[in-house]
């Protein structure tokens, strides 16, 4: 990404890595919020995201894990976000991530249009899509 002020391309991708630890999660909402911006989401749609993106990062994880959240984000085409978050646990630990709850997944279900859960590269993983709903002014 350049700092020069241009408009993001389709192409774009962020990438940021971060350590599990609830306060720094904020970073992740933020890069989420930077981007779905860029993109032309509302307001209600950029809360929709950060509280998405956040939710996502937690059903990684859980209490007492240690390691790192990696995450992706994919402008796709000129209306659409990409994010997928991967669990990579501290050298040692197991990675067999919490089950999903349903809770989560009905938070999710209510804020983005899909998501799911794998394993990739031995990692527990999650991802969302989110469309921009309204058009841009």
């Amino acid at each position: 990404m350049s700092i020069s002020g241009r408009e993001m391309e389709p192409s774009d991708v962020i990438e940021l890595s971060i350590p599990v630890r609830t306060d720094l999660v904020v970073l992740a909402r933020l890069t989420a919020a930077t981007l779905a911006t860029r993109v032309g989401f509302d307001v209600e749609e950029i809360e929709d995201l950060r509280l998405a993106v956040e939710e996502l990062c937690l059903s990684l994880v859980r209490s007492g894990d240690d390691g790192r959240l990696r995450l992706r984000y994919t402008r796709e085409g000129d209306d659409q976000i990409a994010i997928e978050c991967s669990f990579e646990p501290a050298p040692g630990s197991p990675d067999n991530g919490p089950p999903p709850d349903d809770l989560s997944l009905r938070i999710l279900d209510a804020l983005v249009d899909e998501h799911g859960r794998s394993q990739k590269e031995g990692h527990s993983r999650a991802w969302l899509r989110k469309r921009r709903s309204r058009t841009a002014v």
